[in-house]
């Protein structure tokens, strides 16, 4: 891995393509303003876009869409470059307004586009050479998704093969970013009252959870060619359920919770005769003219280890419901008291939270007796609230990333191998989902259901 000191990062160099879309200025810019606080990572930032803007109208265009003012200190890094992904001289343009000296400076490319741009943008910076083939400090960040199936995902990837080396590419998922979900591996391994007790015969089932309320809103070009099982169940609750359900890497290096999550990811089936739920809410119909896109999907996976066997992982998402939240829950499995031998209580089953959404933190859910006389049992919750101790200083997940990116640490990144693993799940997870019908459910509902038997 090759390691960047601070005092040479300044002299990196980062592109960002579709600068001018949501991602770029919701997400990847506001992260770059809440970092130059703290340092200046970049001696340049180029944001490349389709439309004819000045750099003033650009900035203007950033603080509306993303609802933030732009530093003069980020401002004074931006250089913004009208460039159509097509447009073959609008590379050597780009090259040509690059300060002089800066042909050894480290160069991230940051892909915040359709995947069908990937190999048009790759194959002509490639050309133009502003991005050099085995040059490890020339590096490509490609945002989900990764191509729309198993066979696209491939087929972008033997392309890339002739143009980048695999060491060269960061696939990324924003999710893995989230402070909460980079803290699931020392929940799991540093507590010994949860890495014993991690397994089916402890716990009956895991449930990921992502919805939120927002529509796909101005996304809906590209969600209706998405739909809710490629743009969240293959990316973000799959890598969650990867860490929740891998094996003790050796250490936490990337390549052995590369391994382990590929070796998991491996072993994930549907359940025969429990198809996926899938919804569209109400009103989507007419803005994807006729459109059978899903909105909303709920899965029930089994994995076929022995640490597994028989713990059922729900994976839920949708948009326009009640609220919004992500979390990770583990329901124990049920427990009983003795008290005479003769008389038995039953306790309420444990249950542990893990929060990524709204609030981050952990809440444990245990049984303990009623004040009083009487042997009664009932559920108290010990709750630990970790955004409570960043408060107004919460780092976003792309500064993280952008760090590791630029330190060439590819913990957080999707390897190749990972890829493939989620898409054949996925594409498994699509053809299975035909087998239930559509369910339309009105905006703000809170719960998405279908009659299907769920017994064991």
């Amino acid at each position: 891995m090759m390691q960047i000191r601070n005092n040479e990062s300044c002299r990196a160099i980062l592109f960002i393509f579709g600068a001018t879309g949501d991602l770029a200025t919701k997400k990847i810019l506001p992260s770059l303003q809440q970092w130059y606080g703290d340092e200046t990572p970049f001696a340049k930032i180029w944001c490349l876009g389709r439309r004819p803007l000045d750099e003033a109208a650009f900035f203007s265009l950033v603080e509306s869409k993303g609802g933030f003012k732009l530093s003069d200190a980020l401002k004074n890094r931006i250089g913004y470059h009208c460039l159509d992904f097509d447009d073959s001289p609008a590379y050597p343009a780009l090259a040509n307004r690059l300060d002089e000296g800066t042909s050894t400076a480290q160069r991230l490319f940051f892909l915040a586009v359709k995947p069908e741009a990937f190999l048009t943008i790759t194959t002509k910076l490639h050309a133009t050479g502003l991005f050099i083939k085995d040059r490890s400090d020339h590096r490509l960040l490609f945002e989900k998704p990764f191509g729309d199936s198993l066979e696209t995902a491939g087929e972008i990837q033997s392309h890339l093969m002739a143009l980048a080396a695999e060491e060269q590419l960061y696939r990324i998922d924003h999710y893995l970013g989230k402070e909460m979900i980079r803290n699931v591996l020392a929940i799991r391994f540093a507590n010994r009252i949860f890495s014993e007790s991690w397994h089916s015969r402890a716990i009956e089932s895991v449930e990921i959870t992502s919805i939120e309320t927002a529509g796909v809103e101005e996304r809906l070009e590209y969600y209706d060619q998405t739909g809710a099982i490629n743009d969240m169940v293959q990316s973000h609750l799959l890598q969650m359920l990867a860490l929740v359900a891998m094996e003790s890497p050796e250490n936490l290096g990337s390549e052995p919770i590369r391994l382990k999550k590929i070796n998991i990811l491996e072993h994930i089936k549907l359940i025969p005769g429990l198809p996926p739920i899938v919804g569209q809410y109400q009103g989507y119909h007419q803005q994807g003219k006729n459109s059978q896109t899903e909105t909303y999907a709920e899965v029930v996976l089994e994995i076929d280890t022995p640490q597994w066997q028989g713990t059922r992982f729900i994976l839920k998402t949708g948009k326009m419901l009640g609220e919004k939240r992500t979390e990770i829950r583990l329901r124990y499995r049920p427990n009983s008291l003795c008290l005479s031998c003769a008389d038995t209580m039953n306790a309420a089953p444990n249950q542990l939270v893990i929060e990524v959404y709204p609030s981050e933190g952990i809440r444990l859910t245990f049984s303990s007796k009623v004040p009083g006389y009487d042997f009664i049992m009932e559920p108290v919750t010990a709750d630990y609230c970790h955004s409570c101790r960043m408060m107004a200083n919460k780092p976003e997940s792309y500064i993280k990333l952008l760090k590791d990116a630029l330190m060439g640490d590819k913990t957080l990144f999707a390897s190749f191998d990972e890829l493939q693993a989620q898409w054949r799940i996925a594409d498994a997870i699509k053809a299975a989902s035909r087998e239930n019908p559509l369910i339309i459910y009105p905006p703000g509902t809170k719960t998405v259901t279908a009659k299907r038997e769920m017994s064991c």
